[in-house]
């Protein structure tokens, strides 16, 4: 029986330190109390002089043409080493200008580098713009918050930059509006090669009776063209590379051929030898 007891007079007095010590360390945490809940301590700007994520957009390039609706989206974000905040980049997305209005037009990018394909990209101009944001999980002390004063407590810094890109999808094909040649009889060897297109291109290109394509960069002369019946073909391409379907015209040319200057040149100049030959002669007989 006095066993018994004994057992019972021990576990009292280990319940009651127990209690004193759960008591000690309410008292503890009431004195010095922190915030887990960080939306409830709130985001505030980094300290003065932190630098934002830096956004390199390596394609699509800045005002350039693609003949392809779909375009990578290659990228790269770091964080500049100069800050006295350690900041890394939590959030990434981009907002596609031909998504302006459709819900959620906000893409979330997966990681800081790497490239991920654009689908579907409408043609004509386009522009998109590439977000990111950094944070640190930040220590504060003696800070009020809803009327209540803090001892210690953490929030969330937050900084955030942008960078924005234009380009132009066109995977239309360039249409010949003219041609200076027409389908007609000319009596001159000589003709001009004009070639008037529906948008600006980069080059001219035509085959005279099939031969090799001849490429230009403009306006040019077909020059001492035989006589009798011609056919020549003429394409363009844009900047993007784009060919368009060629124009075909058929035409003759009826002039009189030049008459090789070689023909009048070496009788003259055998005649002036024979004459040089004959006076040399003569002197010699005198």
């Amino acid at each position: 029986m006095k066993k018994k007891n004994r057992l019972t007079a021990t576990s009292i007095f280990i319940l009651l330190l127990l209690s004193l010590a759960t008591a000690q360390l309410v008292n503890l945490g009431q004195a010095n109390p922190y915030i887990r809940d960080w939306e409830k301590a709130g985001e505030i700007p980094p300290p003065e002089g932190t630098l934002p994520p830096i956004i390199s957009i390596v394609s699509p390039q800045n005002n350039t043409a693609y003949a392809s609706n779909n375009v990578s989206l290659t990228l790269n974000v770091s964080m500049p080493e100069s800050n006295s905040v350690s900041l890394r980049v939590s959030e990434l997305y981009y907002v596609p200008s031909w998504k302006q209005g459709v819900n959620n037009q906000l893409v979330k990018i997966d990681a800081p580098q790497g490239s991920i394909i654009l689908k579907d990209v409408p043609e004509g101009p386009r522009w998109l713009e590439v977000y990111a944001v950094a944070s640190a999980i930040a220590y504060e002390s003696d800070h009020k918050i809803d009327g209540i004063f803090y001892t210690t407590y953490y929030v969330i810094y937050k900084i955030t930059s942008s960078s924005i890109v234009k380009f132009t999808i066109d995977n239309t094909a360039p249409r010949i509006l003219s041609v200076s040649v027409e389908n007609k009889t000319y009596f001159t060897p000589d003709l001009p090669l004009n070639v008037l297109v529906n948008e600006p291109a980069s080059q001219v290109i035509y085959s005279l009776d099939g031969q090799r394509n001849v490429t230009t960069a403009g306006n040019t002369i077909l020059n001492d063209l035989p006589h009798g019946d011609h056919n020549i073909s003429v394409y363009a391409k844009d900047e993007v590379g784009n060919i368009g379907a060629p124009e075909i015209i058929y035409f003759s040319v009826d002039a009189p051929e030049s008459f090789p200057t070689t023909i009048f040149i070496a009788p003259f100049a055998s005649v002036a030898f024979v004459g040089a030959g004959l006076l040399v002669y003569f002197k010699k007989r005198r």
